[in-house]
């Protein structure tokens, strides 16, 4: 009799520290694309790039006499809003239709994607493939590029499924090239995301970047550095990535015959991502 007491006693010492657990610690995280959805996308999208060549006053001089402007600073701002439908699953893919709703730069006046529809599948619920324009596309549109340019738009959103602990992380690899003086550099970017909390189905991650950089040609003439850090939210809900932002900087320098080559960059991105019943 007294073991039964002992052992009731400990259930309900068990029940209520159960009770007392956050029932959101953990998270199936998996970003996917559902049928029958309509996801309306809003982006912008800001960088600022200094180019700047430092060295003797005969270089400098030189360089003036060529026309080249020093330093020379190129700032682009733009925003765009895109609305994403998709149709009932056929077998193992989705088709879609993307249209491009809003889309400005700096002087907020429509650019030439605005009012393209495109057409594509997502095969497994994974990010859309676009094959082809729908309609509104304008004679100066190279359809391959820009296909491919508003393929890359989603790349953010391709990333692996986790099943995740609060303070667990997970890495997705990328490259860069950039062309240099008879060179290139090579930039590998490694995207750390890191599970913060999790309430009410809404996962909230910190994002860090890490920037290594290396030359074809070795020598001691290039130096790089290169940062980033943001915010990602996640609903389980829907499957999908509630908002993004990143902000990044990357710095180069090169020498060259004459000159310090600079090269300086600052982005920053931010995306939020609106899911409703078509």
């Amino acid at each position: 009799m007294r073991n039964l007491v002992v052992i009731c006693s400990l259930f309900i010492l068990f029940s209520c520290a159960n009770q007392n657990q956050p029932k959101d610690n953990r998270l199936f995280f998996s970003v996917k694309i559902k049928p029958e959805q309509k996801y309306t996308i809003s982006s912008k999208n800001s960088f600022t790039t200094e180019v700047r060549y430092e060295g003797k006053e005969k270089a400098m001089n030189k360089l003036r006499s060529m026309g080249v402007k020093n330093p020379n600073i190129l700032s682009r701002a733009s925003q765009s809003e895109m609305i994403l439908k998709t149709e009932k699953l056929l077998d193992n893919y989705i088709p879609v239709k993307l249209e491009i709703v809003k889309s400005s730069g700096n002087d907020t006046q429509p650019d030439i994607s605005q009012g393209i529809s495109v057409n594509g599948e997502s095969v497994n619920g994974n990010m859309p493939e676009f094959t082809s324009i729908a309609s509104g596309k304008s004679p100066v549109i190279d359809e391959k590029v820009f296909l491919q340019s508003l393929q890359s738009n989603f790349s953010r959103l391709t990333l692996p499924e986790k099943r995740m602990n609060i303070g667990e992380q997970f890495t997705v690899e990328s490259t860069l090239t950039i062309p240099m003086e008879k060179s290139h550099v090579e930039i590998a970017v490694s995207t750390i995301y890191k599970l913060v909390s999790v309430a009410n189905g809404l996962a909230n991650f910190d994002i860090t970047q890490d920037y290594q950089m290396t030359q074809l040609r070795m020598d001691n003439s290039f130096a790089g550095v290169g940062e980033g850090s943001g915010k990602l939210f996640y609903s389980s809900e829907n499957n999908m990535v509630n908002s993004f932002e990143m902000n990044s900087r990357l710095e180069i320098n090169k020498k060259l015959e004459n000159f310090l080559f600079v090269l300086k960059t600052k982005s920053e991105f931010e995306q939020k991502i609106e899911v409703a019943k078509k």
